[in-house]
C-alpha cells in the first residue's frame, strides 16, 4: 500500500477511535466489531 494511503488510513483510524471512544486493540477486526456493537446498542 503505497506509504500516503497508510497514513491517511491511520489517521482515520484515530479519529474513529476517538470520536466512538474506542479503547480497544488496534485491529481493523477489533474497531469493526466495537463499531458494530454500538450500532447495536443504537438499534435496540
Amino acid at each position: 500500500m503505497p506509504i500516503g494511503l497508510v497514513k491517511a488510513h491511520a489517521a482515520l483510524d484515530k479519529a474513529v477511535d476517538t470520536a466512538y471512544g474506542y479503547k480497544g486493540i488496534n485491529t481493523d477486526a477489533g474497531r469493526v466489531a466495537f463499531l458494530f456493537e454500538r450500532y447495536e446498542d443504537l438499534l435496540a
